[in-house]
């Protein structure tokens, strides 16, 4: 088990990332003297959306209930990540998809992060360039499946910040507000 120190020295290497491969998704920001200057750390929520988008761009995503529960159940080990939307407490049955794939994926250890609501989340998909109308089956789950080459800086980011804070005695868990 990892002690408090430890885990807030963790804390502190996965909130700050170098950028020199996520530039081109970040842009420059103005500084307010007018110069432009590089942006130098990340939130989980910018490397989250980065990571979404690069997935659906190498096509390494799977979103829907049914879709993900097939690869989940025949391929556990191909999954990197799964992504759930906070849920209304109205809909029960979603809330029972959502149990069932958590159980699951804490069974086979795959990292699991929920984030705050499902239109941010249909928002960003939509936004990709390799988004059709024909691939948009739900975003109820998402699943993001390891890349051949290796993981980007933001998957590593998105990784550090689960295995740190999830697997913490911090209660309860975060749910990521996306950006807008």
């Amino acid at each position: 088990m990892y002690t408090e120190t430890q885990l807030h020295c963790a804390l502190l290497m996965t909130s700050e990332i170098s950028l020199s491969k996520l530039s081109e998704h970040l842009g420059e920001q103005s500084h307010p003297v007018g110069e432009k200057t590089q942006k130098t750390w990340l939130t989980i929520s910018e490397a989250l959306a980065i990571s979404l988008k690069q997935a659906m761009g190498q096509r390494r995503i799977t979103m829907g209930i049914l879709e993900c529960a097939k690869l989940l159940s025949h391929s556990p080990g191909r999954v990197m990540l799964c992504v759930l939307p906070e849920l209304s407490s109205d809909n029960l049955a979603m809330h029972i998809h959502h149990t069932l794939i958590t159980s699951f994926c804490w069974e086979h250890e795959i990292r699991l992060l929920k984030v705050k609501n499902e239109h941010c989340l249909l928002d960003l998909v939509r936004g990709s360039p390799d988004f059709t109308e024909s691939t948009l089956k739900s975003v109820s789950c998402m699943l993001i499946e390891k890349p051949l080459d290796g993981n980007s800086e933001a998957d590593t980011f998105v990784s550090g910040y689960h295995d740190t804070v999830m697997y913490s005695d911090i209660y309860p868990k975060p749910v990521i507000q996306l950006p807008e």
